[in-house]
């Protein structure tokens, strides 16, 4: 369908245009699976740090060869499908190497295509991201006086500006995408062997203490959502039926053994979404329920049953706690009323959360359980307690715009994947601070949706100006001026 005849919305946003066929970059996922795959077998027979060595040194020979050529869709695609092995080998190299990776790939972009760069420099929202997202780390550095204080919040932002860059790219996007899965299921595997008494994505291997769950099971919900969600378009996989669910069911299944509550809550919390919006995917994602419950019946079966049966007693049975069910995450949250009333306005400072929680927890009237400088496991009660109601503001109307633009995307082109993501990332928000690699690719792909009526283009979709609406009601009115010139000539 030619743009000049596609029906369009003064307004809101662009038409729907159809997008060419695209394909994943096959041998850049062999070359994914070269750094993840080999590395990750190493570390399953015990020897992490000889696996950290193939995979930074392969890595690392890819993405010279890529700057050297300054090809900035290879070069960011493959750091953000490398993301889960990254986190969890980080101890083997600089511990902030993920966010030198990702700048560099930022930086790269902006000198090989300054043009593209600044098209995407135009969204205000993903604009004030990085703005804000480095002023909060400078502001906690200068205030605390350690560079490390709030650091990890540029593994966010970064993480997030390389998805949205890419997004205009479907191809190198979805290459990405699926070469994520190619990294998280090779993670969960070298954790494999000996994953018989601790949580699956975390355990401790020749001296070294290895992988998060909540690192190895944000991913995993990412692929199985988006394996299913607009039945795999943004995976390039529609056609592909069994490959999207093989995919759906692997990382199901990793999610179950990973035993990962705020993964657990991102997937639940989206599936209820996708029930409610989504018409097309309601049959895959019933046949994909109840596939993986049959997987989760017979893990239970197996020696890994146990350990899965006796997690849910300790995360659900009434004889304990809410603090002993909730890893202690209940005390804080009892905790930041008194602080947050101490403080509203500005809150303690950038960077202060883990002392000021140290401050108040050995207080008498606080009677918790979990004491001393320990970093707030919530985005929202870190913002309120550093910034205050300031801070909480300015989430607020992130989260509210976003929300709106997934939302207007769902109902002009029936694509609810933006939603999934913005809606993930504030889940992942109440368990955790959010503020890493991982958290960043979810919050990147709500960045994913229609623009505001200023910006009135979908960029990101068709990689080209045949979108922009001022073009298309020019080519409109080119092709009305020769015939009305021909009624003329004829009267």
């Amino acid at each position: 369908m030619h743009p000049a005849h596609a029906h369009y919305n003064f307004g809101l946003v662009v038409p729907k245009v159809e997008v060419p066929n695209s394909k994943p970059d096959w041998i850049m996922l062999a070359q994914v699976a070269l750094c993840v795959v080999p590395a990750m077998g190493i570390v399953m027979l015990g020897s992490p740090s000889v696996g950290a060595k193939w995979f930074y040194t392969v890595m690392l020979l890819l993405l010279a060869w890529f700057l050297l050529r300054r090809d900035r869709l290879r070069f960011v695609s493959l750091i953000l499908s490398l993301v889960p092995a990254l986190m969890m080998l980080r101890a083997f190299s600089f511990y902030n190497s993920v966010s030198i990776l990702m700048g560099t790939g930022i930086i790269l972009w902006f000198f090989a295509s300054p043009k593209e760069f600044s098209q995407a420099w135009k969204d205000f929202r993903w604009r004030s991201l990085l703005i804000l997202g480095g002023l909060y780390w400078l502001l906690s550095y200068l205030w605390t006086g350690y560079y490390a204080s709030n650091l990890r919040v540029l593994e966010l932002i970064f993480s997030a500006a390389c998805v949205y860059l890419l997004a205009k790219h479907r191809e190198y996007l979805a290459t990405a995408l699926i070469g994520l899965s190619i990294s998280v299921f090779s993670v969960g595997i070298a954790f494999m062997p000996r994953s018989g008494a601790d949580r699956w994505g975390h355990e401790a291997i020749d001296g070294y203490i290895l992988g998060n769950p909540i690192t190895f099971g944000i991913p995993l919900a990412l692929i199985f959502l988006l394996s299913i969600a607009d039945n795999g378009k943004w995976l390039l996989l529609e056609n592909r039926r069994s490959w999207r669910l093989a995919l759906c069911l692997i990382s199901g299944a990793f999610l179950v053994l990973s035993t990962s509550r705020g993964s657990w809550a991102i997937v639940i919390v989206n599936v209820i979404v996708l029930l409610l919006i989504g018409k097309r995917q309601r049959g895959m994602l019933l046949a994909s329920i109840a596939f993986l419950a049959v997987i989760t019946l017979a893990l239970l079966a197996t020696q890994r049953g146990e350990f899965l049966t006796d997690f849910y007693d300790k995360t659900f049975s009434p004889d304990r706690n809410l603090a002993q069910r909730s890893s202690g995450r209940s005390d804080q949250w009892q905790i930041f009323p008194q602080v947050f009333k101490d403080s509203p306005i500005w809150g303690f400072g950038p960077g202060s959360g883990s002392s000021v929680y140290g401050k108040y927890s050995i207080l008498e009237e606080n009677e918790v359980s979990l004491k001393g400088d320990v970093a707030w496991h919530s985005l929202y009660l870190q913002v309120g307690v550093e910034t205050g109601i300031i801070g909480l503001i300015g989430l607020t109307f992130l989260f509210a715009s976003l929300l709106f633009r997934g939302f207007t995307h769902w109902r002009i082109h029936d694509s609810s994947a933006p939603l999934i993501g913005i809606i993930g990332f504030m889940v992942i928000g109440l368990s955790v601070s959010a503020l890493d690699a991982v958290s960043g690719i979810f919050l990147g792909v709500g960045f994913l949706s229609a623009k505001s009526v200023v910006a009135r283009r979908f960029k990101w979709e068709l990689g080209g100006e045949h979108n922009n609406p001022r073009l298309l009601l020019r080519n409109r009115a080119s092709t009305a001026k020769p015939a009305m010139r021909s009624r003329s000539a004829g009267l």
